[in-house]
């Protein structure tokens, strides 16, 4: 190979590693290229994954708030399992079948579970979740429950995080704080 050819290749290979190394630098290109990526607060990963059962009766808020921000698909991207019930019939069955570690029901309809069942340790956590639609007012009863309850926000990651307060404290074997206005999100 003459010096010419040598310098002719040399260039080139300065040109091609020049051209690259700006392609390296942008870091968050690759996930633009494929699909828009994801964004920074929905890669939410649990170090304390856990069986979850989403109460999703029909109308009720909670469902709302999954149809909305796909709880469901967020807790499984945090790394939990989840299952959902649509009936009591379901959730008996989950409950038996699955040994949950958290049961996620609406506010409203909270009196129909036993909140206290979760908070020694034993069964799983009941935790109440709160919805309102955009404009709207918190039902007077949603308000009242205390016992870990949760309000699901303009993104939903209020309800991660509630639930990776309760997973921390039953992994440590503590108790859902039940006191009056303490909410399961404290972590």
């Amino acid at each position: 190979m003459n010096a010419r050819q040598l310098g002719i290749a040399a260039a080139a290979a300065a040109v091609c590693a020049v051209s690259l190394a700006g392609s390296a630098w942008a870091c968050g290109d690759k996930l633009v290229a494929l699909g828009g990526g994801v964004g920074f607060q929905r890669v939410v990963v649990s170090r304390h994954p856990g069986h979850i059962i989403l109460m999703l009766e029909p109308n009720s808020s909670l469902d709302a708030a999954n149809k909305r921000f796909n709880l469901a698909a967020s807790l499984s991207l945090a790394g939990h399992e989840v299952s959902i019930a649509r009936s009591d019939d379901e959730l008996r069955e989950q409950r038996a079948t699955a040994k949950p570690d958290i049961i996620l029901v609406d506010a409203a309809n909270s009196k129909k579970y036993d909140l206290q069942a979760g908070t020694s340790g034993a069964g799983p956590a009941i935790i109440p979740v709160t919805y309102v639609g955009d404009g709207g007012q918190m039902p007077v009863a949603a308000q009242q429950s205390a016992c870990g309850s949760v309000d699901v926000g303009r993104k939903g990651t209020q309800l991660l995080k509630a639930v990776e307060g309760a997973m921390k404290l039953r992994s440590r074997g503590e108790p859902m704080p039940c006191d009056a206005g303490t909410p399961s999100q404290k972590t």
